[in-house]
């Protein structure tokens, strides 16, 4: 009985793919860009698939925003052209989650006049189902 046990248990363990997370930490990078071209390009169908329904992001401010009104804002428009990059960004893989740090800067333009924000960020991203969603966003205020 214990060889059984032994047995099906080393057969399910090497059916299982292999975690690999440095793979797995370039994925979420791109993801990552995906994600912002969602918010520049109000796309959507992009965001749908990147957010996951339990997310949540918290602003410097305090204020929280979940998918859905996100997802509003975005299929409401009207908003100015925004721009974003990334920079100093530090990457950790816990099994199937990779955390994301660095320093998001937002590039847009109010009354004619360039406008620049920048904030330190955390982003959470969960391995689903094969699928990487973020779930979750910290914002925080970052020295000009």
């Amino acid at each position: 009985m214990l060889f059984l046990i032994v047995a099906v248990s080393t057969a399910l363990t090497s059916a299982q793919p292999k975690m690999n997370p440095a793979t797995f930490q370039e994925e979420v990078r791109r993801l990552e860009r995906a994600w912002l071209d969602a918010y520049e390009k109000h796309d959507v169908a992009s965001m749908t698939e990147i957010v996951a329904d339990d997310f949540t992001i918290t602003f410097p401010d305090g204020s929280i925003q979940n998918k859905t009104q996100i997802v509003d804002s975005l299929k409401r428009g009207g908003a100015s052209a925004m721009k974003f990059r990334t920079e100093n960004v530090r990457s950790r893989a816990y099994g199937d989650t990779v955390v994301l740090i660095g320093l998001v800067v937002s590039e847009w333009t109010q009354d004619g006049k360039p406008m620049t924000d920048r904030s330190r960020y955390t982003d959470t991203y969960v391995r689903r189902n094969g699928k990487w969603q973020v779930v979750a966003s910290h914002l925080s205020a970052a020295p000009k």
